[in-house]
């Protein structure tokens, strides 16, 4: 079985690079992302301004046609959402998970930034990670490559 391609989506500071860098198997230090960097699978990191800036949601929706599954990653210290409704949904078929990024951060409230993920449309798994826990990443590991129960009717 192929492994599922991936996009990580998120607002600027989130997390996606520490993340992607994490899955990836990459101990480098996260640097600001300026442009898509692909890994290994096709696997994506976006960067955030394509969440951030309406005009570049195209580029967006574009760079991410090819993939299968949508990650979308907030920090677990942020109360607010740029996520604009309906946008990950451009692509039907596409699995949409959503990741908490940095929950070993204290005083963080994660019922409430879940809460806030389903009120914004991700209605997948949603997985809490924190850089400094490799089990956190190896959950959403697993979660990537696991298939897709819509896919195995298919198949």
């Amino acid at each position: 079985m192929d492994t599922p391609r991936y996009a990580l989506i998120g607002g600027v500071g989130a997390g996606k690079t520490t993340l992607f860098n994490a899955l990836c198997g990459n101990p480098e230090a996260a640097r600001k992302t300026q442009a898509l960097d692909y890994g290994p699978g096709g696997a994506l990191d976006t960067p955030g301004e394509f969440v951030s800036h309406p005009r570049l949601y195209r580029a967006l929706i574009t760079s991410t046609d090819d993939v299968d599954t949508l990650v979308y990653v907030h920090p677990a210290d942020s109360t607010e959402c740029r996520l604009p409704p309906g946008l990950l949904d451009i692509h039907a078929g596409k699995r949409l998970i959503g990741v908490i990024s940095k929950c070993d951060l204290p005083g963080v409230d994660l019922p409430a930034i879940e809460r806030l993920l389903r009120a914004h449309g991700i209605d997948g798994a949603i997985v809490h990670t924190a850089s400094d826990d490799p089990a956190s990443i190896e959950r959403l590991r697993a979660l990537l490559n696991a298939r897709n129960p819509i896919e195995d009717l298919l198949r």
